[in-house]
């Protein structure tokens, strides 16, 4: 997971991040790409992850575990009925279980759409890439090479890379 820098040093959470980079990249193909002048970090999930927890526990926030049944929505208040019968009332309730929730109604049908992502990270030897610039987005298809299938597959469906070496 990575961040521009100085969006999570504004949030004070610059202690978070494992590397940085002082730029990144976008390759749109072999002959045209552009350097962003920006820097960008790689996030410590872990360091993250404890440092919210923290924030919510020293603000008083309790955590409740249990499935939301219903959702009630009244003029000023709105209120949550758990699968364990607990029922919590709050002025704001946030769903974020994605676009499959069961508790948003649309007025006609909807195309969600979808993001995928897969990452590893991993030790080589060499590589292509600049150590001084994050891989923001790389279009570039030459890896493909006179492999007609594959090139179809990528024009019909394209995909980038995101790395950060």
């Amino acid at each position: 997971y990575g961040v521009w820098v100085d969006e999570f040093e504004a949030m004070g959470f610059q202690d978070c991040f494992d590397k940085t980079w002082p730029m990144s990249s976008v390759y749109i193909n072999e002959e045209k790409s552009k350097v962003l002048n920006r820097p960008y970090g790689r996030v410590n999930r872990e360091k993250l992850k404890m440092r919210l927890l923290g924030g919510c526990v020293s603000n008083g926030v309790v955590f409740h575990k249990a499935k939301v049944w219903k959702v009630d929505h009244q003029e000023f208040e709105s209120s949550i009925l758990c699968d364990d019968g607990k029922e919590f009332k709050a002025s704001l309730i946030v769903d974020a279980s994605g676009f499959a929730s069961t508790f948003v109604d649309y007025d006609k049908p909807r195309n969600h759409g979808y993001q995928l992502a897969h990452g590893i990270l991993a030790e080589v030897e060499s590589h292509p890439f600049e150590l001084d610039r994050m891989v923001l987005m790389d279009w570039r298809d030459s890896h493909l090479g006179n492999e007609p299938a594959l090139r179809f597959a990528n024009a019909k469906s394209p995909t980038f890379l995101y790395a950060m070496p």
